[in-house]
């Protein structure tokens, strides 16, 4: 199979997202693992959402008890009617296999690929007990994906932006109830962007030449941009300032601000890869190209 010098540029930038993915990752573990501010300001962050608990614990175990079993089955029920009303078997066939390829992932990572040093700090949780990637978080956003890909483009942002609320909600409770740090669901978000670039390259493989896409983001995307970019800017500057500021931090107000700042970076690393994966699907919504006749023939189809 031939393809055009359009479907092998956007590979390449597949193929080049996909290391920014996982340098990202690469970075995030070893900052929040292994490294004593980014150990010390999840558990602050975690202590901070301990205090949270009695005051939210029918919210938390409300959203919890909704990422189950029974709602990933759910969920996949919706990927394959969507598909199949769509008539895109091939669409759906990858989308599922998004959903299933993102969830082994952060089995993997946090069962037998990611270790936890202990580093001598007195935390709320076991110091080698590793929690990063979240498995919720990973289920709700790779559902989100999942759905995204089958999706028309019209429709995506709206339904995106509802999956990646709950997404947050659902990195936040998994904090509250003591379960995870901020980072685990980050990491969560970035394992599912991940696979998602491999969705699209698949697409693009499978579905064969394509003409690129010319659409413009919409007014909306470029604000979720703005706040992505901001939070995650500004949540960096806070973990810095509260490392500056141990006493601060230390105590239980400024173990609440640094559940703040760690809710703050959630937020905005889950709008970001929300909106890097609507951009990458739009490399897959490109109509064929057409068929053009040999020159011998004299002419185009």
């Amino acid at each position: 199979m031939r393809f055009g010098h359009s479907t092998v540029t956007r590979l390449t930038v597949l193929a080049a997202l996909l290391l920014i993915y996982a340098g990202v990752f690469a970075a995030l573990y070893w900052f929040t693992v292994r490294t004593l501010t980014g150990r010390v300001f999840g558990d602050a962050a975690l202590r901070g959402a301990i205090l949270t608990q009695d005051p939210v614990a029918d919210s938390v175990d409300l959203v919890l008890d909704l990422v189950s079993v029974a709602s990933l089955t759910g969920a996949l029920a919706i990927v394959a009617t969507i598909a199949l009303v769509r008539l895109a078997r091939i669409t759906g066939l990858v989308a599922l296999a998004t959903m299933f390829a993102a969830n082994g992932t952060s089995w993997l990572l946090k069962e037998a690929l990611l270790t936890r040093p202990d580093l001598g700090l007195d935390e709320y949780a076991p110091a080698t007990l590793n929690s990063m990637p979240s498995g919720h978080s990973t289920a709700v956003f790779s559902a989100v994906a999942a759905v995204l890909i089958v999706l028309p483009h019209r429709v995506r942002l709206a339904v995106g932006t509802a999956g990646g609320v709950f997404a947050v909600l659902t990195a936040l409770a998994t904090m509250s109830a003591g379960w995870h740090r901020p980072a685990d669901s980050v990491a969560s978000f970035l394992v599912v962007g991940g696979w998602v670039v491999v969705a699209a390259a698949a697409l693009m493989l499978l579905r064969g030449p394509t003409e690129a896409a010319s659409e413009a983001p919409a007014q909306g995307a470029r604000w979720f941009g703005a706040f992505a970019w901001g939070a995650v800017a500004l949540g960096a500057a806070l973990v810095l300032a509260l490392d500056a500021a141990a006493g601060f931090r230390d105590s239980a107000v400024g173990q609440t601000f640094s559940l703040l700042t760690g809710a703050l970076v959630v937020a905005g690393a889950a709008t970001g890869v929300l909106l890097v994966t609507l951009r990458v699907l739009e490399l897959t919504d490109a109509a064929p190209m057409p068929h053009r006749l040999d020159h011998h023939t004299g002419g185009a189809a």
